[in-house]
């Protein structure tokens, strides 16, 4: 699919979200499992690391998997916290502690636990909306990431944390409008394919 105007967003995302919501289950499950190995083939669920993910909603990339993966590895493992103002997410720490809520966006949040700073992450496992070969990467709208990660784009040289998209293939677009402030992703991984920044 080819986007060519911001106004074609709107369209784009509601087109893309019936397309991701018509996946089989079986097929779910299968690319799932799928971005666990090549995770694991790619480094980036060796223990130690401390990583973030993110609890799916609607017809998002499960990382349920991969975050259960993680842990058994001795990862350390984060979720993002929405803030009650401006769009710096912050990422708690989840562990068989946690108590939860609903956030500002309806997705549960987990209460209380060890903060780590978004600098401090190695590795941010990112859902998306849509991305195209470049890596960029059209989210809800919100831009919570790409606020909270806007550093990364300054950077020339160290790129840490690694931000990692996951999608499933139908969610590819030959090519997306990028703003100034969107973020290219290091990786998407869709369970068929690696993709990697060109």
């Amino acid at each position: 699919m080819n986007i060519n105007s911001q106004s074609a967003k709107s369209e784009a995302r509601r087109v893309i979200r019936r397309a991701r919501a018509l996946i089989p289950p079986l097929e779910r499950h299968s690319a799932e499992s799928a971005v666990v190995a090549m995770a694991k083939q790619l480094g980036l669920l060796r223990r130690g690391l401390k990583i973030a993910a993110y609890i799916p909603a609607g017809s998002e990339f499960s990382p349920w998997l991969l975050m259960l993966n993680a842990l058994v590895r001795g990862v350390d493992v984060y979720l993002p916290k929405v803030p009650k103002r401006g769009r710096k997410l912050s990422f708690v720490r989840l562990d068989s502690t946690n108590r939860w809520k609903l956030g500002p966006q309806n997705i549960l949040e987990p209460l209380g636990g060890e903060i780590c700073p978004p600098r401090n992450l190695d590795i941010v496992f990112l859902p998306l909306l849509g991305f195209d070969a470049s890596l960029a990467r059209m989210g809800q709208g919100g831009g919570y990431y790409d606020c909270t990660f806007e550093f990364r784009r300054l950077r020339q040289s160290w790129k840490k944390p690694r931000l990692v998209g996951l999608a499933f293939d139908v969610q590819y677009f030959e090519q997306l409008p990028v703003d100034t402030w969107d973020l290219r992703l290091d990786y998407i991984l869709t369970g068929k394919k690696v993709w990697r920044k060109p």
